[in-house]
């Protein structure tokens, strides 16, 4: 039976979706497989079904990089939110699950037939998993993704998109005639279409009460829509990073794939990247905000001086944050560059909290 904090995280990962859209990910949609079949997904009685090694997985929120990089099967990302209110950090249960559905979807081998008619079998993609949190991560939980490569993103303290999460906190009980497995996914996929400016084609009257047809339709989707700035860093080629802002970001600043840094944080534990040598009010001037879990800090801190990131940035006294998005209408990767010092001082920071 669903749960109000799962709609909710049905909500979020929805948005992350809709966000990730943005980055060049194209999103599963059961809907659609009707029309356009899919080896190895289907459409469930609860929403779209990823085959696994042993047996079929409801992942409703799945999406696929369209820009695969050469030597690399296409990436498909399964992506799980957890909306959970404020010091309630997502537990290790929850990685531990990821795992279990990565490791079984990864081993589902494709079959092949040649022109002479011979069949073997074959991988299709690389699969990854991320998991997004509003309220942070245990450190059992990063622990445990980090050994097992999964990804994870937190939101907490990001303003950029606070409005979401505040908006997605006040859908609750109320805004639902029951609290059931066939809502909850009338939910999403009512949401999904708002979302992409679709037509509605279900009876969503029989499901959500006219409170919770106006905030789907009116604060939520607007606090997720006016983020147009959306962005995925990976700090130092390993750690994930979600960097928000309100509008895209300038074309200008990127006349060169570098960009120079630095990193700014405030008492209310805020923190962005700013192109250093510029000033608020310059053309090129921009604001990326970001939330990293302290552990997955300290690990970098600790492994600063490892010789293999040395090797790639070829600069010891640099970090950096390689950064893929769309910046003035094309499909751009860029790198960041910070100085190293940054990542102590948030972890002080932090600490300090």
């Amino acid at each position: 039976m669903a749960t109000i904090s799962q709609i909710r995280g049905a909500l979020l990962e929805e948005a992350v979706l809709f966000l990730l859209q943005k980055i060049g990910y194209e999103v599963f949609d059961p809907r659609t497989l009707a029309v356009r079949p899919i080896d190895g997904l289907r459409s469930g009685h609860s929403g779209l079904e990823v085959r696994g090694r042993g047996t079929w997985h409801q992942l409703d929120a799945f999406a696929l990089w369209r820009h695969s990089p050469a030597f690399m099967y296409p990436l498909q990302l399964m992506v799980e939110a957890k909306c959970y209110s404020a010091h309630r950090p997502v537990q290790i249960e929850v990685p531990r699950n990821a795992v279990g559905v990565l490791k079984d979807i990864s081993e589902n081998f494709f079959t092949v037939r040649t022109r002479r008619g011979s069949i073997f079998q074959a991988v299709r993609y690389n699969y990854a998993a991320a998991i997004f949190s509003t309220s942070g991560f245990t450190r059992g939980a990063i622990e445990y993704a980090i050994a097992h490569q999964v990804f994870l993103i937190q939101y907490e303290d990001v303003p950029a998109i606070q409005p979401l999460v505040d908006a997605i906190f006040s859908f609750d009980e109320t805004c639902l005639k029951a609290i059931n497995n066939a809502a909850a996914s009338a939910v999403r996929t009512f949401f999904r279409a708002i979302l992409n400016g679709e037509n509605v084609d279900i009876e969503i009257e029989s499901t959500l009460t006219a409170s919770g047809i106006t905030l789907l339709t009116g604060s939520i989707v607007r606090a997720c829509t006016r983020i147009q700035g959306s962005y995925f860093g990976m700090l130092q080629g390993r750690w994930p990073l979600h960097l928000l802002r309100a509008a895209p970001l300038p074309p200008s600043a990127f006349t060169s794939d570098t960009v120079r840094c630095e990193v700014r944080g405030n008492d209310r534990n805020e923190w962005k990247f700013v192109p250093a040598n510029l000033t608020q009010g310059d053309s090129a001037w921009f604001e990326l905000e970001f939330s990293l879990p302290p552990l997955i800090a300290e690990l970098v801190a600790d492994a600063w001086d490892d010789d293999v990131a040395v090797a790639q940035i070829k600069q010891e006294h640099f970090s950096f944050i390689d950064l893929a998005g769309v910046i003035g209408g094309i499909q751009r990767n860029v790198r960041l560059e910070l100085d190293a010092n940054w990542i102590r001082t948030y972890l002080e920071r932090r600490r300090s909290r």
